[in-house]
């Protein structure tokens, strides 16, 4: 099981095993002497960017700026690490000012100059800013999130959005805070702008909660209709792609403790739509729109009889296609193995970064490795702005 299946009923353990590392090129040459989708193989679609031995054993949270720049965050062994994508390879970001945290788990890049990081240190919250040439420590507001430790952070021009058991924004040095019911908590922000942005969380308990999802107007947030999930998700993400196509998604336990039951809802300016289809048996950790009125999901595959490889789910606006990721030369041949927690375009190229985690398989003594992944879409779609 891996963090965020545990966040509803245990604490986040952060002391996770040593890993391994392979740059991209390396790891396609691998892969592409192993064989295709079900072995150690690169399937269409997506290739390997960092597996095995890398300064990060599980990556949390990825942003770009361009093709050639981008951030990733998470942690390894109670130790916070950003990564830096130079266009040709990751590398742990070395620029000075960064201040030590368990964990990185969100992090939103505006430009090469302009970029933010989320993380934790015991009980404390931390926000760094990097200004192109180091990282700064920002003073943050309200108290830090016990419930849901991976705060979500979204950057635009002019603007800091920030969740958890309220919702901030931060502009021109100062906070503004809006508060939030009795155990809602947002889970999840995108912004199209300074003056246009949608948040998601629940209401919790989970069974016996319900979603919610609030929009920025550039003055407050406003609580917008309940999103049609199935009873029991829990509504944790959310993507938008213009003012009248916002997709928000989630998960709920399958019955009789069968796969997960993934929920994904579109709001098209006036009204929501239960947009699920055939999307089955994910752990549903992250979407992203692909810039040409679809979708992409993923997450961590529980589906009956699951092959060992990561899995994309693709929306084209009318169903779903099952697409393979790119599997690791050292990554566990059971089930289930991989898991991503974010999606983000690669800058313009119309190109997406999946990151997450996956393990080896068990030693002589039934330990695991879990190693940080990242992976990129080969097959490039239209033009995309979205960030």
């Amino acid at each position: 099981m891996h963090t965020q299946h545990l966040l509803r009923t245990a604490a986040v353990s952060l002391t996770l095993a040593a890993t391994l590392f392979t740059t991209g090129a390396a790891n396609a040459a691998v892969a592409g002497a192993a064989g295709t989708a079900g072995t150690a193989g690169t399937p269409p679609g997506w290739e390997l960017s960092l597996s095995g031995n890398s300064p990060v054993e599980s990556v949390m949270s990825v942003s770009s700026v361009s093709e050639d720049l981008a951030w990733a965050v998470g942690r390894k062994a109670q130790h916070g690490v950003i990564m830096r994508w130079d266009g040709e390879r990751w590398s742990e970001d070395t620029a000075p000012g960064l201040p030590a945290v368990w964990q990185w788990s969100s992090v939103s890049a505006v430009a090469a100059d302009d970029v933010w990081a989320y993380g934790t240190l015991v009980r404390s919250q931390v926000l760094v800013h990097f200004d192109g040439e180091r990282w700064s420590t920002v003073p943050t507001t309200g108290p830090s999130d016990d419930a849901w430790p991976e705060v979500p952070i979204e950057a635009v021009p002019g603007r800091l959005f920030k969740g958890g058991n309220a919702l901030y924004t931060y502009t021109d040095g100062a906070w503004q805070t809006f508060a939030l019911p009795r155990l809602v908590d947002i889970r999840d922000i995108d912004a199209l702008s300074a003056d246009d942005a949608y948040a998601t969380g629940m209401r919790y308990p989970v069974d016996g909660g319900h979603p919610v999802t609030y929009h920025w107007d550039g003055t407050t947030w406003t609580l917008m209709e309940e999103p049609p999930v199935r009873a029991g998700t829990d509504t944790a993400k959310i993507a938008a792609d213009a003012p009248d196509s916002v997709y928000v998604a989630g998960w709920a336990d399958g019955p009789s403790a069968g796969p997960p039951v993934p929920s994904v809802t579109h709001w098209n300016g006036t009204a929501w739509k239960d947009i699920t289809g055939s999307l089955a048996g994910l752990y549903l950790h992250a979407i992203a729109p692909d810039g040409r009125g679809g979708l992409w999901a993923t997450g961590n595959d529980q589906s009956e009889s699951p092959s060992s490889w990561p899995v994309f789910w693709h929306y084209d606006g009318t169903s779903w296609t099952k697409q393979p990721g790119a599997t690791a030369p050292d990554g566990d041949t059971r089930y289930p193995s991989y898991t991503f927690y974010d999606l983000a375009p690669a800058g313009d190229s119309g190109a997406f970064w999946a990151v997450g985690d996956y393990s080896t398989p068990m030693d002589a003594n039934g330990d695991q490795t879990i190693n940080g992944l990242i992976e990129r879409s080969t097959t490039v779609p239209l033009t995309s702005t979205r960030r």
